[in-house]
């Protein structure tokens, strides 16, 4: 055969595998994304079991979507799993950084504060000062049990709206609780309840026993 015609027939080729990659690319990330807005997170992750997934997607953007999905499902040993898989992955900096204020979350919030710190240690490197000061706060209120921010959070609290002034709520009603004066962290946790129920109002959670 033709050497010219073999090229013709590999550069055919190449395009043909490129276009199928970016068509399959952009079917399944729109299945997911219209599942994932319909709070199907069941179903986002069938869509991520499918074969084609393996072959269109990096593995780092498998396992990213698959997150999402495994957190809202509140499933807390998958979640690590995929993490812990995801730490062991090569990926570019702004994606290794997005992983560990991710990462780093997940493990303050399922109270293992030694993955933490172990994170918070190479966010100290990677992180910029403004994501560092939250992390470096939010450690030293969950993990050792600080309150040597209120001043500073009261003081925020008067100009901040939306979910930043959420925030600052919960986190004074932490960190009076770390100081063990009860009266003020409750105080302060029922404005943050107010918030939540004046978002998907007073009926909601109705039928669901009494549970807090």
């Amino acid at each position: 055969m033709d050497l010219r015609l073999i090229g013709i027939i590999v550069v055919a080729l190449c395009v043909i595998s490129l276009v199928y990659t970016e068509v399959q690319k952009r079917l399944i990330f729109s299945r997911y994304e219209k599942l994932f807005e319909k709070g199907d997170f069941e179903g986002c992750l069938r869509v991520l079991d499918g074969p084609v997934v393996k072959i269109v997607y990096p593995r780092y953007n498998q396992l990213y979507m698959r997150l999402n999905a495994q957190m809202c499902l509140a499933d807390a040993d998958a979640s690590r799993r995929t993490i812990d898989e995801m730490l062991e992955l090569s990926s570019s900096d702004k994606q290794r950084l997005v992983l560990l204020l991710r990462a780093f979350n997940f493990f303050v919030e399922q109270e293992d504060y030694e993955r933490a710190g172990e994170l918070l240690e190479e966010l100290r490197e990677k992180a910029s000062p403004e994501q560092l000061a939250g992390c470096e706060r939010t450690y030293a209120i969950f993990a050792e049990k600080s309150a040597a921010y209120v001043d500073q959070m009261e003081a925020e609290l008067k100009d901040a709206t939306g979910p930043e002034r959420t925030t600052l709520l919960y986190l004074l009603s932490v960190q009076y609780e770390n100081k063990g004066d009860v009266k003020r962290a409750n105080e302060y946790l029922e404005q943050v309840r107010n918030v939540f129920e004046a978002a998907v109002g007073p009926d909601a959670g109705a039928d669901d026993g009494g549970r807090g």
